[in-house]
């Protein structure tokens, strides 16, 4: 195996950049392995619901299992959560069988927000990504 070179990477925010929403979502639906929840499919992006759209549906279609994925660029806010909530809550009941999991991915989550999502882990099943952005040399890179 060749040595890898030692190169310094620097952090970038990509709400502050030329990149947006619409190039994060491409970008995971393209790979949703990116997300690191295993080999998904993507069913759908920008899903339209009564109160907005749903940014990505992803599936484990192995294990009937459903990823209904918010995206949000910069730090993390209370509408964003209520609204990936509300999109898990209506494909829940409009999919019965499967088994749903809400996903909120975001550059910055505080901790007053962990804690809050914490509190409704025991009852709905979400998980929260914290998205680092990292340009190392002329590459963009997700860690």
């Amino acid at each position: 195996m060749a040595q890898l070179e030692f190169t310094i990477a620097e952090k970038i925010s990509l709400k502050n950049s030329v990149y947006n929403e619409d190039w994060l979502q491409a970008r995971i639906a393209e790979n949703p392995h990116i997300l690191g929840l295993g080999d998904l499919d993507l069913i759908e992006r920008e899903r339209k619901h009564k109160h907005g759209r749903l940014d990505i549906l992803l599936s484990d279609t192995p294990n009937d299992k459903r990823y209904e994925v918010e995206i949000m660029l910069g730090q993390l806010d209370e509408s964003h959560i209520i609204r990936c909530i509300e999109y898990w809550d209506i494909e829940k009941k409009r999919y019965p069988h499967y088994e749903h999991c809400a996903v909120i991915v975001s550059e910055n989550i505080t901790s007053r927000f962990l804690n809050v999502l914490s509190l409704f882990n025991g009852q709905i099943p979400l998980i929260a990504i914290q998205l680092n952005a990292l340009k190392v040399d002329l590459d963009l890179v997700f860690a």
